[in-house]
This record gives structure tokens, C-alpha cells and sequence, in this order.
């Protein structure tokens, strides 16, 4: 829309009408009036259409007579103007209160233990859940369970094999660097081996299942809670917690070792291909390993990798349950997912790596 403005000196004649398309002009004019306090006289004779924006703007020139003297209004302007502005009152800009330290480390402290109390409640929840549908199995929904399986598990494959690979192939780098001076590379092939079965191979499997189908679960149940499925959900009589939340437990607990598998033998081949390049024959590879790792070993890793599902799916449901209102409320419930999941998971592998080191498993 063409904007045709007048402006003379001390004068401004508005146009017919003033919207969102045409009011970014006039804006400019006022506000640098405003600033040089240059007194001016607004004609709204022609002026016979208003749109919020053009309402705004007229609430801003009445409110500032010192400056402006707004004059030949039309009655249907006016009256527009009078029913939309007669609840609001001008004042001056309120500047954003910024809380102390002292307001601010209680405000952190107040929601960590909420969230904290949430977390603990949910974790019950789902304890409980879960030991019901144990001696339950009717209420376990097996293509619920193959269905999130399917989606978490079987297109993860890739990217764990490769970042196990290549993680093997690390490994393998950097110890033979050193094992080499000491004419000790045969004994990389152990590190290989056990560094892949009992810790990198459930712990990388955990981060990226944690990255990539933890924030799915937290993603997908805060945007059921946002739009209210979960409210109709409980509605029919259907608990969200079984419905939803347990097939995904299920679901976790079962990928996340079997991927922990792809990772831990693409880790070994990577290993075996760089030991190659230390005149290590696949005969001598496959002997040193064999001696190096034990069932016990695998079963700890396997073991690990179990408790890293259930946790990481756990987190997802719960971030996702206790979503807030509003679409960012789901990125943040998404971002809260990884986050959590990743920091306990570390907190898990720690202790467990502690007390297989005291236990001498």
C-alpha cells in the first residue's frame, strides 16, 4: 500500500488510512520528533481506517502533548479510538527488574528440588509400573515395544558401527604408539579387547542412544502433553504410564545392548585392522584376544549397557511428562533429556567401574 504521508515543517498530515504495511514510516517520524522534542501538529482529516498498529501509534501522539497536537480527527476514527484505548493508561517504559544473587542461587535451589521431587516420584512410578507388568504380562504391548524398538534400534546401526569403528581404530593408534617403543604391541590387542567390551562399547552406544532416541522419547511426549493426548488419554481410562512410558522402557533396555554388540565388534575390527599395520597376523590378533577377554567381561558390559537403556528412556518419558505449556517447552524438555541422560549415565559407568575395581570383577 502506497504510503502517502505529508510532511511540512511542523506538520504532519496522515493518510486514509494507517496499517501494519504503511505504519513503519510514520513510527520513525514520531519517535524522531519524540527525541529532538520538535513540536508538531498531526492532521488526521483524511485519516478514515485504523488497524491496531495505526490505534498505536494515535496512543502515543495523544499521550504526548508537549510535543504533539493531534487535530481534524474524524468521529469514526475517534470512536474506534475511544473503544479500543478506554482500559489503557500511558506511563512511563518499566525497566526489567533483574533479581540479586541472593534471589537468584534461592530460585535455582527452589527448582532443583522440585525437579528433583518429580523425578524421585516418577522414578517410583515407573519402578512400580514395572514390576507389575513383570508379574502382569498381559499388560506389556509387544507391538508398542517392536514398533519403538524398530525406530530407536535398527536405523541407530550405522552410526554405531561407525562411531565404534572408528573408536576402535583410535584406541589402537594411540596405545600402539606407546606399546611400541616398550616392544610390547601385542599387548594393544588386550587393551583393545577390553577397553571396547566392558567401557566404550555400552558407554558410546549409551551417549548416542541418549542423543537420538532419549530427545525423541522427551520430544514426542511433550508434544502428546502440549496438545493435550495425554489429558485424553486418562480421559478413556487409559494410564499414560503403561500405555506410553513402559514399552519404551521395555524397548531401551532391549536395543541399547544388542546395539552395544555392533558397537563393541566393529571397535575389535577397527583394532584389528590398525594392528595389521604393526605386523600383527589376524591369527595372532584373534589368539591375543581370546586370552585377554572373559565371558565376564562381555556379560558386565551387556549388563551396563541394560541399566543405560532403562535410564535413558526413563529420563526421555519423565522430561517429556512434565512438559510445560508451549511449543519451546518441548525443546526444552528435549534439551533437559540429553542433558540429564548423559550426566548419569557417566555418574553410572563410574560407579560401576569403581565397584568392579573393589569386587575384582
Amino acid at each position: 500500500m502506497a504510503d502517502n504521508t505529508t510532511i511540512s515543517g511542523d506538520q504532519i498530515i496522515l493518510p486514509s488510512s494507517i496499517t501494519a504495511e504503511n505504519s513503519a514510516g510514520l513510527w520513525k517520524q514520531i519517535l524522531a520528533r519524540e527525541k529532538s522534542k520538535q513540536f508538531t501538529t498531526i492532521d488526521a482529516g483524511s485519516l478514515y481506517f485504523c488497524d491496531e498498529s495505526g490505534l498505536a501509534l494515535l496512543f502515543r501522539i495523544e499521550h504526548q502533548t508537549a510535543i504533539f497536537k493531534l487535530v481534524n480527527i474524524t468521529p469514526e476514527v475517534e470512536q474506534l479510538y475511544k473503544v479500543m484505548t478506554k482500559n489503557l493508561k500511558a506511563g512511563p517504559t518499566q525497566k526489567r527488574k533483574y533479581p540479586g544473587i541472593l534471589e537468584s542461587v534461592g530460585m535455582w535451589l527452589a527448582k532443583s528440588l522440585h525437579d528433583i521431587k518429580e523425578s524421585i516420584a516418577f522414578f517410583g512410578s515407573a519402578l512400580c509400573a514395572s514390576f507389575y507388568v513383570i508379574f502382569h504380562p498381559r499388560e506389556i504391548r509387544p507391538k508398542e515395544i517392536v514398533s519403538v524398538s524398530d525406530t530407536s534400534g535398527t536405523d541407530a546401526v550405522a552410526i554405531v558401527c561407525l562411531i565404534g569403528f572408528l573408536m576402535g581404530v583410535i584406541i589402537a593408534f594411540e596405545i600402539a604408539l606407546i606399546a611400541q617403543i616398550f616392544g610390547a604391541v601385542i599387548f594393544v590387542v588386550n587393551g583393545i579387547g577390553i577397553a571396547m567390551t566392558r567401557e566404550l562399547g555400552p558407554l558410546m552406544t549409551a551417549i548416542l542412544f541418549a542423543g537420538r532416541s532419549g530427545s525423541a522419547f522427551a520430544a514426542q511426549l511433550g508434544t502428546q502433553k502440549v496438545s493435550e493426548e495425554l489429558n485424553a488419554l486418562t480421559t478413556f481410562g487409559l494410564e499414560p504410564m503403561y500405555f506410553l512410558v513402559i514399552p519404551r522402557l521395555i524397548a531401551a533396555s532391549i536395543v541399547v545392548p544388542i546395539l552395544s554388540v555392533f558397537a563393541m565388534l566393529a571397535g575389535i575390527i577397527g583394532g584389528g585392522i590398525v594392528m595389521g599395520l604393526y605386523d600383527i597376523s589376524f591369527t595372532q590378533f584373534y589368539v591375543q584376544l581370546m586370552k585377554s577377554i572373559t565371558v565376564t567381561d562381555i556379560c558386565f558390559g551387556l549388563f551396563k549397557a541394560v541399566i543405560f537403556g532403562f535410564v535413558i528412556a526413563l529420563i526421555g518419558c519423565e522430561c517429556g511428562i512434565h512438559t510445560g505449556a508451549g511449543a519451546s517447552a518441548v525443546g526444552e524438555s528435549t534439551t533437559k533429556a540429553v542433558v540429564k541422560s548423559i550426566v548419569w549415565i557417566v555418574v553410572i559407568d563410574g560407579v560401576a567401574a569403581l565397584l568392579a575395581n573393589r569386587l575384582g570383577v
